[in-house]
């Protein structure tokens, strides 16, 4: 098996809207751990910094991302979330050229 592809979110939410964030993301969250591709998908917020998630995500191919990104799930996820944010996420995609591990 080759190295997985790995993406990373960082999301901003207003205090006023964590609780509306988090029960999407939890849906979110449920129903792309089943999509095909799909080795790993977390949400993390800081201890330091409330309301700052991070997502780390591992998908088998570059496909299972772009899949998952038109599935209706994200889509409901995006629709949801769009006005708890206090800017656009900053989404990331890490090609499995050379990975190192420890």
């Amino acid at each position: 098996m080759s190295d997985p592809f790995l993406v990373i979110a960082r999301i901003e939410v207003r205090p006023d809207a964590w609780e509306t964030f988090v029960e999407a993301a939890t849906a979110c969250i449920d129903s792309t751990r089943r999509e095909p591709g799909c080795l790993g998908y977390e949400f993390h917020e800081s201890l330091t910094e409330p309301c700052r998630f991070v997502s780390f995500e591992s998908w088998e191919t570059r496909a299972d991302i772009d899949r998952h990104m038109r599935s209706e799930h994200m889509a409901a996820f995006l629709r949801a979330t769009r006005a708890c944010v206090m800017a656009p996420p900053v989404i990331e995609v890490i090609e499995p050229r050379s990975i190192d591990r420890l």
